[in-house]
């Protein structure tokens, strides 16, 4: 319109070009005048009124004003949740420390100071490793070893133990949490010495109420005729509770924190044929048909005397839980994942809802059955624990009606390299 009115005016003196040339010169001027006055009001105070303008930049300033209203509320809600989370993370009684991408500490709550000895003012921005020098965290924190967590003391107070992980938090951030276990360790090493103590104190009695019960039960006299299956009951049940303390005593010693011995070669194909012979004579007139597949070259670094009671456990299970005439297969071998032990049979099976359980403490599928077999219920229990000293885990794979599969699943790393195990080095 002002245009046209500029044309018009022009043409009606004769400048027609010259009016419409000044006409455009004005608007653009206008026009530069409202944006400059709507950037100053953007970078001015939030709390500043809108400039007055008219048609197309009245609607494009209230979109404006509109749009940054909005804003400051999200900004205040976001706020508040800030400030709830801090409230929350800082009444916590574990540290919470949140890391950078390339793991500098972007903030702590109050419990990193006592357990940590944090700074939140001070360490900000500062690589978290140079605050917290531990070798066990260092290693867990930058060679991002695949386990849960890591156990080091506090750097305030050594006489507490703290567990740290860490989980992804943010836009490539990461939280890192720690807890006070101390408590927790102590009740552990109680409840061991207190297995170990109970256990050493009753094998001494028992292995004197076991040696009398032979003499008598060898003994020829016509009065203990009428006492045989007294005494040999007597017997059957001492002999397994001697069981149950030598394998009580055998799990206290793996969970000892003792600093072991290097580990040595294991001709692990070896072991496992002198373990198939005394799963041989186990079976008995059962008549168990037990086979060992093992590659003659395949050695392992480990400790002898424990492979050879975590192996020997799966294979006794096997030939237990089997009913005779049924087929155990032992398996040695090497993959790309690792070296692995396999134990397969093709007894009754275990139901799915046993399996996670299987290698707690005296827990049985079936306990009747298992006093019957003669087992104590801290077989794979033992197996467990020698396994973790060996950096390996166990996998336990059944069916009901098919069999099962025990696996010793061992990294790659403690494999004897071929070239030594011929030489003897």
């Amino acid at each position: 319109m002002l245009l046209l009115a500029a044309m018009l005016l022009g043409w009606m003196v004769g400048q027609a070009q010259l009016a419409l040339l000044l006409a455009a010169l004005g608007s653009l001027a206008w026009q530069l005048r409202q944006l400059y006055r709507l950037d100053r009001w953007l970078d001015g105070p939030r709390e500043a009124n809108p400039p007055a303008a008219g048609l197309v930049w009245e609607g494009i300033i209230d979109r404006f004003a509109r749009l940054r209203r909005q804003s400051r509320k999200r900004k205040r809600k976001l706020s508040r949740l800030l400030r709830q989370f801090q409230q929350a993370t800082a009444a916590l009684p574990d540290a919470a420390v949140v890391l950078s991408e390339d793991d500098r500490m972007l903030w702590c709550n109050g419990a990193s100071q006592s357990l940590l000895g944090l700074s939140p003012t001070r360490d900000i921005g500062l690589p978290i490793i140079h605050l917290l020098r531990q070798p066990d965290f260092v290693a867990f924190l930058t060679q991002r070893r695949q386990v849960d967590s890591v156990e080091f003391p506090s750097p305030t107070a050594e006489a507490f133990l703290l567990s740290a992980r860490i989980v992804p938090y943010g836009k490539k951030q990461r939280l890192l949490l720690v807890a006070d276990i101390s408590r927790i360790r102590r009740l552990e090493q109680m409840r061991r010495e207190f297995v170990a103590n109970v256990s050493h104190e009753l094998r001494t009695p028992l292995t004197v109420i076991t040696g009398y019960l032979e003499t008598l039960l060898d003994s020829d006299s016509p009065a203990l005729l009428e006492w045989d299956q007294p005494l040999h009951c007597m017997q059957q049940q001492s002999r397994r509770m001697l069981h149950i303390i030598e394998d009580l005593l055998t799990l206290a010693r793996l969970e000892s924190p003792k600093e072991r011995m290097p580990f040595k070669p294991v001709a692990v194909p070896t072991l496992l044929a002198d373990i198939a012979d005394d799963a041989i004579a186990l079976s008995g007139e059962q008549g168990h048909q037990i086979t060992v597949t093992a590659d003659p070259a395949l050695r392992i670094l480990g400790y002898e005397k424990d492979l050879r009671s975590a192996f020997a456990n799966l294979v006794f299970n096997a030939v237990r839980y089997t009913p005779p005439g049924g087929q155990i297969e032992v398996r040695w071998f090497v993959d790309g994942k690792g070296i692995h032990l396999a134990v397969e049979d093709n007894g009754e099976g275990i139901a799915p809802q046993h399996l996670p359980r299987l290698t707690e403490r005296f827990y049985r599928v079936n306990r009747d059955r298992s006093r019957g077999s003669g087992g104590t219920g801290l077989g794979l229990s033992i197996v467990k624990h020698i396994l973790n000293n060996h950096g390996s885990q166990l996998r336990i794979k059944s069916e009901l009606g098919v069999g099962s599969v025990f696996t010793c699943d061992f990294p790659s790393e403690l494999r004897v390299d071929p070239a030594s195990a011929r030489t003897g080095d």
